[in-house]
């Protein structure tokens, strides 16, 4: 009898930490006081099937007729639920008769970076090989068909299965677990089974040599990385000059059959400049390493680039075309400044090659009229600490190792840590910003400026593009085209940039805001009225909100967002005619009860999320008489926004947001008359001034709405240190070793020191002095005026929630 999944990955990552399971060829050292090593691990269950695990962020069951169950860790940490169709698998292979390949799985390989397991029918054998990173290469040789992924209903972790290679003889694919897309894949055609890994030689490699990969811009999720011929031992990898914490940024594994090197990239790799993508691979030296993360609410790491320290967004939608979920899209990767809405910062570090008298780690979080140390000596359980922040704020974090009781040169910082407000905009092509700013690849046929491609990372300040003060919000692709070949996709800057500037002003506190708008979609459904066939409502479409609420609500729960800002419809007023085949026009009637339905999907699992509805623009797109109908069921769209919120009022936090509508009949020099990108007629999308005036508008909703953050405590607070061994002095202000460059740092300088007996209490000591960059500043509620000076009005705060 199959014991239930909890208990069955609890069993694994028991046998993790006693080191089982571990194969023969692998080149990994152990962690010091690591709780679970971030690598592949294989479990043998009953009939036959096998179970293989990668601890934080998936687990598969293997049967006999495939991978019958996928469990997301990272989100799921015990592993409840399968994302795997009920009475299915994951990826159906059948044989040339149609009938479904039923036999023993057999492990084939094992090892920390990959795990081979193939099934064989007569003719037909399919190999699948699961890398730590999530990718599964399947192999097919002999007749067959394979179709998949077959997922649960509304399930929001994708999986992308893209085809490699395919002959009369052979398949080669490649399965994306937590991917809605797939991405370029190099040696597709003379190596297929070598799809998506960047390889380079290491003939006459020195003891002191080392070898430099560059993955391509279109692999962006856990890069895998092949050194043929390696002679070099044990290896140290670096990224962009950076040390990597093996087991932890990274896995290896040496195949002694052909000398390959293999090692498994554990982060996320924005793309971007070829120096911050090129990992540098040589034989092993004595370097102590010191990684520094902050886990969420289940214990899991959040996704932080060890070389710059910032959070990476995979903000990645089901693209806009047919068969969903769309082509690739790897350009919504991108980085900013770390930033939670959790008040507790969970802090976990991990030393390898540790020098001789390491006895701890020393936790120290800087912040506006705050200072806390933690000393973490207690070996077994990883270096930890918690700390809970006194206010929304930004922060800095700094891990330094202990060598006999002191601080030690070895250090890590992060910075800065922001713990504020994050809200998903979502939306059509105004709310991605369409055309008020934009940038294409080099070589496009479209006529926007191509200097500011990609948009990765937050421009340099004063550089001329877009950015937040913070360095948070910055021009975001739009998600709706491939980029595997042919690029076309576009980096767009809406409202969000000035929004955030204004919000972080009037909250007193960091802000995110996720731009999650999305050309041409709709509201719930991809026509309406379709005579020919389905409206293709929700997830039997892909261009509607509906049918994206699982990923929408997959970004809240990633990012801990809050708060929604909604502008949807003005797609759905588009059509004109009552006698079109494929497209009518929609009723305000039908367009409220879509809304209705996309409102309640995006609050499926929170139905405290505050969210607020905007009123759809005034437009002047198409001929006169179009116009003016499109002018006319618009209004009716607002008036149907109006009485759902009234509605729905009493039972949840849900508000009306800005009247787009009444400002942009008042001002329609905003609107753009001529298209940019080919000079046809536009007279739908805001200009650059517009789109200051929806930051303006959202903020005069917001700040209202929102109460704002207190100022500090003009005293520095700390908490003694934990489990001290020793006097220590601690220097939080220490060279990092990885350190984020936003432009909105507090600065701080900090001397904390804690004197113990093994059997008495900890006393502490600090002084400190801190320059925040932030407003600290009483606020009061700001009334703008798009376009004109801003007024002061006294308003008193009432919390969201209770109104």
């Amino acid at each position: 009898m199959s014991l239930p999944p909890i208990y069955r990955i609890l069993l694994i990552s028991f046998a993790v930490l006693l080191g089982l399971g571990a194969a023969s060829g692998t080149l990994q050292p152990p962690a010091v006081a690591q709780p679970l090593n971030r690598e592949l691990y294989v479990q043998p269950g009953p009939d036959g099937q096998i179970d293989v695990v990668m601890p934080y962020r998936f687990a598969l069951t293997f049967t006999t007729r495939g991978i019958s169950a996928w469990r997301d860790l990272r989100r799921d940490p015990a592993g409840n639920h399968n994302l795997v169709a009920s009475d299915s698998v994951l990826v159906q292979v059948q044989t040339s008769a149609n009938q479904p390949i039923i036999t023993t799985p057999m492990l084939m390989h094992s090892s920390p970076v990959r795990v081979q397991i193939t099934y064989t029918t007569g003719p037909t054998t399919v190999t699948y090989e699961v890398w730590a990173g999530g990718q599964i290469a399947i192999t097919v040789n002999g007749p067959a068909t394979i179709s998949g992924p077959h997922l649960a209903p509304d399930t929001s972790t994708g999986a992308f299965l893209q085809p490699v290679a395919i002959t009369p003889s052979s398949q080669h694919w490649l399965l994306f677990l937590d991917a809605w897309a797939g991405e370029a894949l190099p040696k597709t055609t003379t190596a297929p089974s070598l799809a998506g890994i960047a390889s380079t030689s290491g003939v006459g490699l020195a003891a002191s040599g080392a070898v430099e990969i560059t993955p391509s811009n279109g692999i962006v999720r856990y890069p895998r990385l092949r050194v043929r011929n390696w002679t070099g031992g044990e290896p140290s990898v670096q990224r962009a000059g950076v040390t990597l914490a093996p087991g932890i940024d990274y896995v290896t594994e040496y195949d002694e059959a052909t000398g390959d090197l293999i090692v498994q990239y554990l982060h996320l790799l924005p793309p971007g400049s070829t120096s911050t993508r090129t990992f540098t691979i040589r034989p092993a030296q004595s370097e102590p390493v010191l990684a520094l993360t902050i886990l969420d609410a289940n214990g899991t790491p959040r996704p932080i680039d060890p070389v710059t320290g910032m959070l990476i967004i995979d903000a990645d939608l089901p693209a806009a075309s047919s068969p969903a979920p769309g082509p690739l899209t790897t350009k919504d990767v991108f980085q900013i400044p770390y930033i939670q809405t959790d008040p507790v910062l969970r802090l976990q570090a991990t030393v390898t090659d540790p020098p001789s008298g390491f006895d701890g780690v020393r936790f120290t979080v800087s912040g506006p009229g705050f200072t806390q140390t933690i000393d973490d000596t207690t070996a077994g359980d990883g270096w930890q600490a918690t700390i809970t922040l006194p206010r929304r704020a930004e922060y800095t974090v700094t891990a330094t190792i202990l060598v006999n009781g002191t601080t030690g040169s070895l250090s890590r910082t992060i910075a800065p840590v922001g713990y504020g407000r994050v809200f998903i905009s979502i939306g059509d092509s105004i709310t991605a910003g369409k055309w008020g700013f934009y940038r294409v690849p080099p070589g496009s046929t479209l006529t926007g400026a191509s200097d500011g491609y990609p948009f990765t990372s937050p421009p340099v300040s004063g550089s001329g593009y877009p950015r937040s003060s913070d360095g948070r919000n910055y021009p975001q692709a739009d998600n709706t085209q491939a980029d595997s070949t042919g690029y076309t996709n576009i980096y767009y800057a809406g409202y969000q940039i000035e929004l955030n500037n204004l919000l972080t002003t009037c909250l007193n506190s960091p802000v995110f805001i996720v731009n999650d708008g999305f050309s041409g979609i709709r509201t719930a459904r991809d026509l309406y009225g379709n005579t020919t066939g389905s409206d293709r409502i929700g997830t039997a479409g892909y261009l509607n909100v509906l049918g994206k609420a699982a990923v929408y609500r997959q970004h809240i729960t990633d990012l801990g967002a809050e708060q929604i800002l909604l502008q949807v419809g003005t797609n759905d007023a588009t059509a004109t005619s009552t006698t079109n085949i494929y497209n009518n026009l929609m009723p305000a009637s039908v367009y409220k009860e879509d809304l209705r339905a996309v409102i309640n999907a995006l609050r499926q699992d929170r139905p405290d999320l505050a969210l607020w509805v905007a009123r759809l623009p005034w437009r002047n797109d198409g001929t006169a008489s179009q116009a003016t109908t499109r002018r006319t069921t618009t209004q009716a769209f607002n008036s149907s926004i109006v009485a759902l919120v009234d509605e729905l009022d009493d039972t949840a936090p849900i508000r009306l947001g800005p009247d787009f509508y009444s400002y942009f009949d008042a001002h329609q020099d905003q609107i753009i008359t001529t298209n940019p990108s080919n000079g046809s007629a536009d007279n739908i999308h805001p200009t650059t001034a517009g789109f200051s005036a929806m930051a303006t508008l959202w903020a005069n909703v917001l700040c209202t709405d929102l109460p704002p953050e207190p100022d500090p405590s003009p005293t520095p607070t700390n908490t003694p240190s934990l489990t001290p061994t020793s006097t220590a002095t601690a220097s939080p202000t220490a060279t990092p070793t990885a350190t984020a460059t936003p432009t909105a740092t507090p600065t701080a300088t900090a001397t904390a020191t804690a004197t113990t007996t093994p059997t008495a209490t900890t006393t502490a000591t600090t002084t400190a002095t801190t320059t925040p960059t932030a407003t600290t500043t009483a606020t009061p509620t700001v009334t703008l005026t798009p376009g004109g000076a801003a007024s002061t009005q006294a308003t008193i705060y009432i919390p969201l929630v209770n109104r």
